[in-house]
C-alpha cells in the first residue's frame, strides 16, 4: 500500500482518539478543560484569540469551554454540509427492536447500480466520533465504511451499558444482519478502533461474526479492576472516574446527542423521541457505581474483564499497546496472550502515551490488506514475526510528530530469549546482581497520613549502568517488609536517571498490603535454568487480610510491561513509598497527572529487608542483545511517554 494511503489510514485512526480544544471526538479524554493549567489556557488563547469574549486578555475556564462548544457546533455544521464523499445516515434494527444509528461512507467509485461488491470497515463506540461517516479515502477508497453509535448514545435507541453482552451483540447483528445483506457487500468485514472504539471492536470480535475477516484494535484494558480502576487494590480516582462521569451528560455520553442532532440534522422533536424511547438505566449496574462501591474483585468485576472473553475471538486480530498509556494503561497486551494460538494474531508494542501506536508503523494496513482484501505478500501473517517491539520511539513534546525506529521482531510474548535476571536490594541504596551473603540492616521509610514530599517517606535503590542494558517484559518486585500497623499502600517506580540527574519514570506498580494474596491461576510463571520464576504476580483482590504489625511479610508486586534501553552513564532506579496524589507515569494534554490515587493509609513505619533469608529483589526481563537501532540512543527527554518524575 502506498505511503499516501498509509498516511490517510493513520490520520483516520488519530481522528478516533485525538483530544484538544477543537476536538469533537473525545471532549473529555485527556483534555478536561475544567482542570486546564494557566499555561495551557495561555497557549489556547494564542491559538484562539476569539475565545476571549470579554476582551480582558485572559482566557478563563468558562470561556474555553464555551468556545469549544461553539467550535464543535460550527464544525458539525460544516461536516454535514461539506462531507466530501457519498454518504448515508440510516438505522439498523436489532433483534430486540432497538434501532442503532449508522453512518455509511461510500468510496469514490461506488455506484449503487453497479454489480461491484465491496468489503466493509466497521467501527462502534459512543463518542461523538461515531456520528459522522468515516472517509473511505482513509482506506484508499477500497472499502465502504460503517460507523455505528453504541446503543444509548447519539441517535441510537436502547439503554447505554458498553460492558454487557447485548451491546456487543449489536455489533454482531449489524455485521451479519445489515452490512453483509446490503446489495453492495462482498460479505467481508474488518473492524478497526483505538481506545473505546478498540474496546468495543474487540468485544464485537468475541461474538465471532462469520463475516468478520480481520480486526485491528489498540489501547485495550485487560481487566478494568486490576488494569486502571484499582491497580493493586488502590482506588484510582483520576482518569477512570473522569471518563465514566462523562456518561451522565445531559446531552448524552460525551455530548454525543449534540453531535447526532447537528451532524445528522435531526429536528429537536425527532431527537427527543429517540431519547424518550430509551428505557431507564439501572445506574447501580454502571461501572462508575462499581468503581466507587465495590472495593474487592467479584463476579461483577470479572464480567467486565476483556481477557475473560479472549478465547472467543476467531478472526485474525492485530493489537497494539503503549507502555505509558495514561488512559487505558499498559495491560491490554495480556489479552493478546489469551487469544487462542490457532487464531492468527499480531502484537505491536512501543513506549509512548495513549494513541502513540496509531501514529506510525504500517502493520495495520498490511493486516487489513492481507486478511480483508486478500492481497499482499503474506509476510504480515508470518508467525515467527508476529510480535513487533519498538524501542526509544521519539516524539517532539506531548503532541508533536512521532518517529519510530526499526522494530525487534519475534514470535511470542514475553520474548522467548528473555533472561530473567534478579537484581537485589542492598544496603546503602544499592541494586546489585549479587544476593546478600551476610546480615544487612533493614531500611525504613515513614508513611504519613497526609501527602508530603519528604525524602524520609520513600526509599531509593540504584544500579549504575556501565554498558547498554535492554529490558522488555513484566517486572516483579519481591519485597520483604514489616509494617508498624495493619495496612499500607506500596507504590514502586522503575525509572531511568539521566547523567544530568533528571529522573524519568518508566513504569510503576502498586499493591495494597491487605490485597497481597496471589491468584495462582492467573499469575504468570516461567521456567529458567530448572527454576520456576514468578514473572507476573496477579492478586485475587477478593478477601483483604490485614497485616500483623511488625511481622515480616513477603509481597509480590507487579510492575507492568516495559521495554527500555538503559545507556552507559545512566542509572536504573527503584523507588518505594506510598502512592503520590498524581501518578508520574502518564499526563493529560493539559499537563496534569492522569491517574490520581485515593490512598490514605494510617501513619506507619515500613521496614524493607534485604538479608540472605529475606532477600528483596527485582526480577528484570533482560534481553540477550540490544534491539535494532540506527543510533547510539535517543535522549530520554525525546522518548515518547517519558517525563521527569519528581
Amino acid at each position: 500500500m502506498s505511503r499516501r494511503l498509509r498516511s490517510l489510514w493513520w490520520c483516520f485512526l488519530f481522528c478516533l482518539t485525538a483530544g484538544g480544544l477543537l476536538t469533537v471526538c473525545h471532549p473529555s479524554l485527556g483534555q478536561d478543560i475544567s482542570r486546564a493549567s494557566e499555561a495551557q489556557l495561555r497557549d489556547w488563547l494564542r491559538q484562539y484569540p476569539a475565545a476571549d469574549t470579554d476582551g480582558d486578555g485572559r482566557l478563563s475556564i468558562a470561556e474555553a469551554e464555551a468556545y469549544r462548544k461553539e467550535l464543535e457546533r460550527q464544525k458539525a455544521e460544516r461536516e454535514r454540509q461539506e462531507i466530501p464523499f457519498e454518504h448515508e445516515f440510516t438505522f439498523a434494527a436489532m433483534s430486540d427492536g432497538v434501532k442503532i444509528a449508522l453512518a455509511v461512507g461510500y468510496p469514490n467509485d461506488f455506484d449503487a447500480q453497479s454489480n461491484r461488491k465491496w468489503p466493509t470497515v466497521f467501527t462502534l463506540c459512543g463518542y461523538p466520533s461515531s456520528v459522522p461517516p468515516i472517509n473511505p479515502g482513509g482506506f484508499g477508497h477500497r472499502c465502504v465504511t460503517v460507523n455505528a453509535s453504541i446503543r444509548g448514545s447519539a441517535a441510537s435507541g436502547g439503554s447505554l451499558n458498553p460492558w454487557v453482552e447485548r451491546s456487543w451483540q449489536d455489533g454482531y447483528e449489524i455485521i451479519e444482519e445489515w452490512i453483509v445483506k446490503q446489495p453492495w457487500s462482498n460479505g467481508r468485514v474488518g473492524i478497526v478502533g483505538h481506545s473505546w472504539p478498540g474496546l468495543m471492536g474487540f468485544l464485537v470480535a468475541t461474538t465471532a461474526p462469520p463475516s468478520l475477516k480481520a480486526a485491528c484494535v489498540s489501547g485495550l484494558i485487560e481487566d478494568a479492576y486490576r488494569g486502571i480502576c484499582r491497580p493493586g487494590g488502590v482506588p484510582n480516582c483520576g482518569f477512570p472516574v473522569d471518563w465514566l462521569n462523562s456518561f451522565y451528560g445531559l446531552e448524552g455520553p460525551f455530548d454525543s446527542g449534540s453531535a447526532a442532532r447537528e451532524v445528522r440534522g435531526l429536528e429537536p422533536d425527532a431527537y427527543q423521541a429517540i431519547v424518550a424511547s430509551r428505557p431507564a438505566r439501572d445506574l447501580r449496574d454502571d461501572m462508575l457505581w462499581r468503581l466507587m462501591h465495590r472495593p474487592v474483585y467479584d463476579d461483577d468485576w470479572r464480567r467486565q474483564s476483556l481477557v475473560a472473553y479472549a478465547g472467543k475471538v476467531r478472526a485474525p486480530i492485530l493489537m497494539a499497546q503503549s507502555y505509558q498509556d495514561e488512559q487505558t494503561g499498559p495491560s491490554g497486551l495480556w489479552i493478546w496472550k489469551a487469544i487462542s494460538e490457532d487464531v492468527p494474531k499480531r502484537l505491536i508494542l512501543s513506549n509512548g502515551n495513549h494513541g502513540i501506536t496509531t501514529s506510525g508503523p504500517g502493520d495495520m494496513n498490511a493486516w487489513l490488506q492481507h486478511w480483508l482484501l486478500g492481497e499482499g505478500d503474506g509476510k504480515i501473517a508470518d508467525p515467527d514475526r508476529r510480535v513487533q517491539v519498538y524501542f526509544e520511539t521519539q516524539q517532539e513534546g506531548r503532541r508533536g510528530p512521532v518517529t519510530f525506529g526499526r522494530p525487534l521482531e519475534t514470535s511470542d510474548f514475553p520474548l522467548p530469549d528473555t533472561q530473567w535476571t534478579p537484581c537485589y536490594l542492598r544496603s546503602g541504596g544499592r541494586l546489585q546482581l549479587d544476593a546478600p551473603a551476610s546480615q544487612e540492616s533493614p531500611d525504613s521509610y515513614r508513611v504519613m497520613h497526609g501527602e508530603t514530599t519528604s525524602g524520609s517517606e520513600r526509599l531509593e535503590y540504584v544500579l549504575p549502568i556501565d554498558k547498554p542494558l535492554a529490558i522488555c517484559g513484566p517486572v516483579t518486585l519481591t519485597l520483604y517488609a514489616a509494617l508498624s500497623t495493619i495496612e499500607t499502600d506500596f507504590f514502586t517506580l522503575l525509572a531511568d536517571v539521566a547523567p544530568d540527574g533528571t529522573t524519568y519514570g518508566l513504569q510503576r506498580g502498586l499493591l495494597r498490603a491487605s490485597h497481597r494474596q496471589l491468584d495462582e491461576g492467573a499469575s504468570v510463571r516461567v521456567v529458567q535454568d530448572d527454576q520456576t520464576l514468578l514473572v507476573r504476580p496477579v492478586h485475587t483482590h477478593a478477601e483483604p487480610v490485614p497485616v500483623t504489625p511488625r511481622d515480616v511479610v513477603r509481597y509480590e508486586i507487579e510492575i507492568p510491561v516495559i521495554g527500555h534501553v538503559f545507556r552507559p552513564g545512566h542509572k536504573l532506579l527503584l523507588r518505594i513509598g506510598r502512592p503520590p496524589g498524581g501518578d508520574p507515569i502518564g499526563q493529560t494534554r493539559s499537563g496534569e497527572p492522569s491517574y490520581r490515587y485515593d490512598s490514605a493509609p494510617p501513619p506507619a513505619a515500613v521496614q524493607v529487608f534485604h538479608d540472605p533469608e529475606r532477600a528483596s529483589r527485582l526480577l528484570l526481563p533482560v534481553l540477550p542483545e540490544l534491539p535494532p537501532s540506527d543510533s547510539d540512543g535517543v535522549p530520554l527527554d525525546r522518548q515518547a511517554g517519558l517525563q521527569p518524575a519528581p
